[in-house]
């Protein structure tokens, strides 16, 4: 086989250039403390190290999904156990009203400071941070806790009267106001057809259940239903004229039925929407809780109390100077408290959750950089050796080149 001097030369090149590769391959690796730069340097490891890349970022934004939600929680867990400390406080203050030792003038201090117990507890359940409510479900931008005004319109109802009165009845003769705030419905129906202070009336408290005794019906009744609850000290005034233009009394037929809704102290605007935190691989856990939850009673509630009409209830009692009604509250303020407290555990819960669910999320993303360190870092001992081989290695070809061809014309003409 005839060698030439161009089949020399290339040979030369093509060898240099190899070990220049290496050289620089082992350069960048060494530099880098990566051994895998490109696809082709090595195509499993290469699919394996972007596959693993891709779960690490999904599992660091679980993680700080995550971490972001514990400012809820922890401002959550704050204002509940605030308010707990509001309630025991609003106990001990009953507690010491309650004693037959306790005068009118104490009770009426005691009744400004429950007042302001109320007030704190809604301020603490319009709780935000920054422009968004904590307890507002999923309308967030609405103030969740408003006060009721003590007085509204009561609606006139006429589908007890007798048909023929029925029809030429106008309703608007018989304008009522109700005075106060309740969770019953209230009905005060006419029984005896009269004009005030003749006719007679009943009340029901709930709604039309129950009814209590006849009585004389006056120009403010105080709206109590004796078989029923205590008395809530709230009134319906009549404000129709007693006497019309040519002299004649007003007539208050039986089955004339004046309704009354609940009026609660206060009124929750928000919705029952549970905002949940996703923890991965289809995990859910509720981060919020409502001021429903929290403040007011509800059917699916066994034992929940309004907390807000159990505070106006007792304010009401001690300005009344009322040491019985007092005493019968003090077992649900027990229940408020045990209210707040189940709470406030519940978040608990979801935090302890959330904790275990970032530290198994920290030893995934872990274990996975750990494989992805073995499958793409560079061994520095093994590189070291290896760059002195390739050094060797080079400068031997390059010595070898020089001695293979030689620079001269007359080895050229050969």
């Amino acid at each position: 086989m005839r060698v030439t001097d161009l089949t020399k030369q290339n040979s030369v090149l093509r060898n240099i250039s190899t070990n220049g590769e290496r050289l620089q391959t082992l350069q960048e690796g060494m530099s880098s403390g990566r051994r895998i730069h490109q696809l082709s340097d090595d195509p499993l490891a290469a699919t394996q190290v972007q596959d693993l890349r891709t779960k690490i970022s999904y599992l660091n934004t679980l993680q700080r999904n995550i971490q972001n939600n514990y400012l809820w929680l922890d401002r959550t867990e704050s204002e509940l156990e605030h308010v707990g400390d509001l309630l025991a406080r609003a106990k001990t203050l009953a507690l010491a009203q309650a004693n037959a030792n306790a005068d009118d003038a104490t009770r009426q201090v005691t009744a400004r400071e429950m007042q302001a117990i109320g007030d704190a507890i809604i301020n603490s359940g319009n709780a935000k941070i920054g422009k968004v409510f904590i307890f507002s479900g999923s309308k967030t931008l609405t103030q969740p806790l408003e006060r009721n005004p003590a007085s509204h319109s009561a609606v006139v109802n006429t589908d007890n009267v007798a048909p023929d009165i029925r029809l030429i009845l106008n309703t608007a003769q018989f304008p009522a106001q109700f005075k106060g705030h309740s969770t019953s419905a209230y009905r005060a129906r006419i029984t005896q057809t009269g004009e005030l202070g003749k006719a007679r009336y009943r009340v029901s408290d709930d709604g039309g259940s129950t009814w209590s005794e006849e009585k004389v019906l006056l120009p403010e009744l105080e709206l109590v239903n004796e078989q029923g609850k205590p008395s809530e000290k709230v009134r319906l005034l009549l404000e129709a004229p007693q006497r019309d233009a040519l002299g004649r009394a007003l007539v208050y037929p039986a089955g004339l039925e004046f309704q009354v809704d609940p009026n609660p102290q206060v009124a929750y605007l928000g919705n029952d929407d549970r905002r949940m935190v996703s923890t991965g691989e289809g995990i859910q856990l509720p981060l919020n809780l409502t001021g429903r939850q929290i403040f007011f009673a509800g059917p699916d509630k066994p034992g929940s109390v309004d907390i807000f009409d159990l505070l106006a209830t007792l304010a009401t009692a001690l300005q009344g100077n009322d040491g019985r009604a007092i005493e019968r509250r003090l077992g649900a303020l027990d229940q408020a408290i045990n209210q707040v407290l189940e709470n406030r555990a519940s978040v608990g819960a979801v935090r302890k959750e959330l904790e275990e669910r970032l530290g198994k999320l920290d030893e995934r993303s872990f274990s996975n950089t750990k494989h992805m360190s073995e499958l793409e870092d560079l061994d520095f001992p093994a590189a070291v050796v290896e760059m002195n081989l390739a050094d060797v290695r080079n400068k031997a070809s390059l010595e070898s080149s020089s001695r293979l061809i030689q620079p001269s014309l007359l080895n050229f003409l050969r």
